[in-house]
């Protein structure tokens, strides 16, 4: 009899314990990437008090701001770029005036031309077209960039998720529709999720999966990512004649894909320019020295073509990203998701069939998070 008693005593007060770390928000927001800030954002403007933001570690303005520096263009076409200003006026999008080029036989050839181009990978194709530079800031309203540590810290939570649970809501204040829990007997509870990461990481921590809708089931679990790598750098001497994209094979002699190169414009005042090289990579998760050897391949290849490289001061930024590119986007299932309890808005987003094939990467999250109807 103790014994039963110990063990019910305990029960109670994990009980007890798990009641004190329940906390209930209308919104939650889950992704640690500029997804996640600007779905934040559009939700913080109408709804103060009553949205959270949860990621795994801090991600404040330093994050945005790296982030977005080692993410290429992603718009590439005029359509796509007329979609977003009609949006946001604020984004004033304008294309590039260097045409997008490859690296063949010692000099840059157009895609337009008579001279044929590498094999390259289906992911690396979106990049042929022309880039569109994108005001970036423009996606803030009045002095929200200059605050946006503050407003971070004081709505954005730390956690790391362990599950998410597919509740059926009993209250009629507190509408619960899903259960994200922490460990250490948390639970954080809200009426409307905003997924924007993987749809198919989403998957993967939902306990109960057959409380899903099939529609939801369906879109998440068809979904594919890629992994990438991406070097921003800063040259101190001029490279390229003006800003657009230059894909250069990985290999003379193998078909191992490309780099993806964006380049800035030249700025006369600090005599630099900047720019951006793109490598997707094959495979799950790869160590750090598999992922320094790419790196190192990469910049190799990347002074042959551009020599002066190796004599000048440069200074680089890197980032590596298990979703960098998603693929496997449904966009019939458009209409049907927008009714869902679970939104995904980050680069899986799914778009109107009219843009489907407009808009990929941070173009078609930012598409999403300005036509979502918070």
């Amino acid at each position: 009899m103790s014994g039963f008693g110990i063990r019910a005593l305990k029960k109670k007060s994990q009980d007890e314990i798990e009641t004190t770390k329940s906390q209930y928000y209308k919104y939650i927001v889950c992704g640690e990437n500029i997804s996640g800030v600007l779905t934040f954002m559009n939700l913080y403007r109408k709804y103060p008090g009553e949205v959270k933001f949860i990621t795994k570690n801090p991600y404040f303005k330093d994050e945005v701001l790296k982030e977005y520096q080692t993410t290429l263009p992603s718009i590439r076409s005029q359509k796509a770029a007329d979609a977003l200003v009609a949006l946001n006026p604020r984004l004033e999008v304008f294309k590039n005036k260097s045409e997008s080029v490859f690296y063949k036989d010692t000099k840059f050839q157009s895609f337009e031309g008579r001279a044929k181009p590498h094999e390259m990978l289906e992911l690396e194709k979106y990049f042929i077209n022309t880039s569109y530079e994108m005001n970036f800031l423009g996606l803030f309203q009045n002095e929200e960039y200059e605050n946006l540590d503050i407003l971070l810290k004081e709505n954005q939570l730390h956690k790391i998720i362990s599950e998410i649970e597919v509740t059926t809501p009993t209250d009629l204040v507190e509408k619960s529709n899903f259960a994200i829990k922490t460990g250490e007997f948390e639970s954080i509870k809200c009426e409307k999720l905003f997924y924007c990461e993987s749809p198919r990481k989403f998957m993967s921590l939902i306990s109960n999966k057959d409380m899903l809708t099939d529609i939801v089931s369906e879109f998440a679990t068809a979904i594919e990512n890629t992994p990438a790598i991406v070097v921003q750098s800063k040259s101190s001497v001029k490279l390229y004649d003006q800003a657009g994209t230059v894909i250069i094979p990985q290999s003379m002699t193998h078909d191992w894909g490309s780099f993806v190169v964006e380049f800035e414009a030249f700025q006369e005042d600090t005599q630099t320019q900047e720019f951006k090289s793109l490598m997707f990579l094959e495979g799950e998760q790869m160590q750090e020295e598999e992922l320094a050897k790419k790196i190192r391949h990469m910049k190799r290849v990347v002074e042959r073509v551009f020599p002066e490289l190796s004599q000048n001061e440069i200074s680089s930024n890197i980032r590596y990203d298990h979703e960098y590119s998603l693929v496997g986007i449904n966009d019939g299932q458009y209409e049907a998701l927008k009714k869902e309890n679970v939104r995904f808005l980050g680069h899986a987003s799914s778009l109107p069939e009219g843009l489907s094939g407009d808009l990929s990467y941070l173009g078609r999250s930012i598409y999403a998070i300005l036509s979502e109807q918070f």
